[in-house]
């Protein structure tokens, strides 16, 4: 037997990045992995940010806002 899920969508991904961040403390990591492409850290960072950051290069800080959107187009989503 095979589990079906829900395609994610927009609302969704937001959902999953808000409760991760209400759940982890400053410095905590998030790894999202996506087929056939480099993985994605999310450091928890004060005051509504995140470090944005790809497997092997620099990152970048910006707000939990700017994160949802971000993944929400790196994953092709409306």
């Amino acid at each position: 037997m095979t589990a079906q899920w829900p395609p994610l969508t927009t609302a969704s991904l937001a959902g999953a990045i808000d409760a991760w961040y209400a759940s982890a403390t400053d410095g905590d990591t998030a790894v999202i992995t996506i087929p056939d492409a480099p993985a994605i850290y999310l450091v928890h960072q004060p005051h509504e940010q995140v470090r944005w950051r790809t497997q092997g290069r620099k990152g970048l800080t910006i707000s939990l806002a700017d994160a949802r959107e971000r993944l929400a187009m790196v994953l092709g989503r409306p």
